[in-house]
């Protein structure tokens, strides 16, 4: 399934920790030898180690704080043939994900020669909150409103694509750049909370509420795509912007 979760950002994340550095290396970085036969190994043990770190931002490099990671807005559109069946506009401001400190990074893989990068992670539970605005339809009922949402995805199977090419930037060096970014996941569990449905009434709100959480997986299908995409682009822009500073071969020794 293409990546709902903002999971996603997790393991994006890693990413950011393999493919970019900063001009001079930070101490919680420490590069590989391309040379290595080991190389996958190498990037997944230093990327273990500098995740912590990334998580918690560093503006020096351009890197945001990511838990919480706040989006500024995330749209759902009017999806009205689509496989699941669902047919509406969902609009979330200012949403907030927490949870992705706890990533569990499972393995990478570099092909220097195909310019060609895959990741895997897990992640126990990611939350999101933020204040949605709904109309249209949901499987067969009706849905309007707009307050608080809280999703929760758990036990999330993520794996990060990508192609990635070197340009050269204004000081004559190679710099990595990300291309065609794709995030697939598999999620065991989802629950969501909207408040306000139907212009405050409860009892509709509290049905409409235990169908969405007994359809989950129809509505993750819907919802998945436009935050991952979201978050990709976010995920990517920061790996990209750092990267324009740090020459490919500070992090990735050419000996």
């Amino acid at each position: 399934m293409r990546t709902p979760a903002l999971a996603a950002a997790a393991v994006l994340l890693l990413g950011s920790v393999i493919l970019v550095s900063p001009a001079k290396l930070p101490s919680y970085i420490k590069p590989c030898k391309r040379s290595d036969p080991n190389l996958n190994a190498c990037v997944f043990k230093h990327g273990m180690e500098a995740l912590p770190f990334i998580i918690r931002g560093d503006p020096k490099y351009g890197i945001p704080k990511l838990d919480p990671l706040v989006i500024e807005k995330v749209v759902v559109g009017d999806s009205k043939v689509s496989s699941s069946g669902l047919g509406l506009t969902f609009t979330c401001n200012k949403c907030r994900l927490l949870g992705l400190r706890d990533i569990q990074p499972l393995g990478v893989s570099i092909d220097l020669e195909k310019r060609h990068l895959e990741l895997e992670g897990k992640l126990p539970k990611l939350q999101v909150s933020g204040k949605y605005t709904a109309r249209g339809k949901v499987l067969i009922l009706p849905i309007e409103g707009a307050g608080n949402s809280d999703l929760t995805i758990t036990d999330l199977h993520l794996v990060y694509k990508a192609e990635f090419d070197l340009r050269k930037g204004k000081d004559g060096r190679d710099h990595a750049r990300i291309k065609d970014p794709s995030l697939d996941f598999k999620a065991g569990g989802f629950n969501i909370k909207l408040t306000n449905l139907f212009k405050g009434d409860e009892n509709l709100g509290n049905q409409m509420n235990l169908f969405l959480n007994n359809n989950w997986r129809d509505v993750m299908a819907e919802f998945g795509p436009a935050i991952s995409e979201a978050v990709t682009r976010i995920a990517t822009l920061i790996v990209n912007n750092v990267s324009e500073k740090v020459p490919f071969d500070e992090y990735l020794l050419n000996q």
